[in-house]
């Protein structure tokens, strides 16, 4: 495997097409932003010239596109041109985003030869863990000499969790489209999570970060629905899709003691009155299963646990109309995760579902990506995405170099997974 090379680069500062008005200028964080890490939600879109219906438009004008939809998203998504100020606020001061560019003298298909962490590297703009920019935002375009474009995009845990993450790249891509959108995303979430001023509020403490390796495998419809079987079959809860794949990942890694780490997202469904489904910014909170021996492996177990675990979560909106008690649950929540993932000698594994996420949407007007993938995580994570050919779920596992192989040994797994193999 022949290692790429960049042949040139440049770099920009995109500021917001109009400038925010004075009375926006002050974006308080929410409740659920403070609790956010400093690390980037990154995301990797890429489009071989040979996969679109349309034609690829030449580089310059895919920069130019680039540049004056990204101008014209940010003045919808105007705290994102801005910067964080002591945990509380973004100061709206429109000091826009990053956007390098750069020409890579390989073929797309051929860096899929070599470990996703290469990718990332080559791809993304900033490392999302040790980020080096103050801007919210940092975006990379490469052309490669295929003809094909690949687009690195980070974006603050700040302001954003993956679900909105995913609404801005649909955002921008529409603007890339149509000039004359109009967008609406919500930026209310201090208005639903009231921000904490208290300095005894409890943050989840950034994880121990580890030089993971990472994969894809794929869970077909029909896998999907003898696995779902399974799990019912053991339990007298039907398991949603999630729950099963998370519980049997679980299982399949069969690391005792250890800890399960679940994200929930309060947007939309029954809640939707509460936090809205377009609610931009964080609107996640986790709960946590453990497991101390093999017997609380079991499939009966690790599903009724998850599903007690998000209810217990959702119950948290109970609580919403009174800002007071709202902080003190979701302060004793943080608490309890950072009390129990206090020991660094139990393993921990993060489970986060982003099945949602527009990856179809994502056309700047040379077409959908081939794939959307999401960097590399330096901790034990497992991401569920729906397969863009709508045909499954795919599994993004991020862990040690050990125990990756020998999850890719285990028989159980490889009954109902798959790896994702090339482009």
């Amino acid at each position: 495997m022949s290692a790429s090379r960049l042949v040139s680069f440049s770099r920009k500062i995109i500021k917001p097409s109009s400038p925010t008005p004075l009375s926006h200028r002050i974006h308080k964080l929410s409740l659920m932003d403070q609790m956010g890490t400093h690390s980037y939600m990154a995301a990797l879109l890429f489009y071989p010239k040979q996969n679109t219906t349309t034609s690829m438009p030449e580089p310059t004008k895919i920069s130019r596109v680039l540049e004056k939809s990204l101008s014209k998203v940010l003045t919808s998504y105007y705290p994102f041109a801005g910067q964080v100020r002591d945990n509380s606020f973004v100061e709206c001061n429109d000091i826009g985003a990053d956007l390098s560019q750069v020409r890579i003298d390989c073929p797309m298909s051929s860096i899929f030869d070599h470990p996703r962490t290469y990718i990332d590297n080559l791809v993304l703009p900033i490392d999302p863990w040790f980020p080096s920019t103050d801007s919210l935002v940092a975006a990379k375009l490469c052309h490669f000499e295929c003809g094909g474009v690949a687009l690195g995009v980070c974006l603050s845990h700040k302001v954003s969790d993956g679900c909105s993450l995913g609404k801005f790249l649909r955002d921008w891509s529409i603007v890339a489209r149509d000039s004359e959108a109009k967008l609406s995303p919500l930026f209310n979430g201090s208005s639903i999570f009231k921000p904490s001023n208290s300095s005894s509020f409890q943050v989840v403490a950034d994880p121990p970060l580890y030089k993971n390796e990472s994969k894809r495998f794929h869970f077909s419809a029909s896998k999907l629905k003898s696995l779902k079987s399974l799990a019912d079959s053991a339990t007298q809860i039907r398991p949603t899709t999630v729950e099963a794949i998370t519980a049997f990942l679980y299982r399949c890694v069969n690391t005792t003691p250890s800890l399960l780490i679940q994200a929930v997202d309060q947007r939309g469904t029954s809640n939707d009155a509460l936090v809205p489904a377009d609610l931009t910014g964080n609107a996640v909170l986790p709960f946590v299963v453990s497991a101390t021996n093999k017997e609380e492996m079991n499939l009966e177990r690790l599903v009724s646990e998850l599903r007690k675990g998000k209810e217990k979560i959702q119950d948290t909106l109970k609580y919403i109309e009174s800002e007071e008690f709202l902080c003190s649950k979701v302060s004793d929540i943080a608490r309890e995760l950072n009390e129990r993932t206090s020991n660094n000698d139990i393993p921990m594994y993060r489970f986060s579902s982003l099945r949602r996420f527009p990856s179809n949407d994502m056309n700047f007007g040379w077409g959908r990506p081939r794939q959307v993938d999401i960097s590399t995580f330096p901790i034990n994570m497992f991401i569920l995405m729906d397969n863009q050919s709508g045909d499954g779920v795919e599994v993004i596992v991020n862990l040690e170099d050990g125990e990756l192989s020998a999850l890719e040994r285990n028989d159980e797994f490889l009954q109902f997974a798959s790896p994702c193999l090339g482009f």
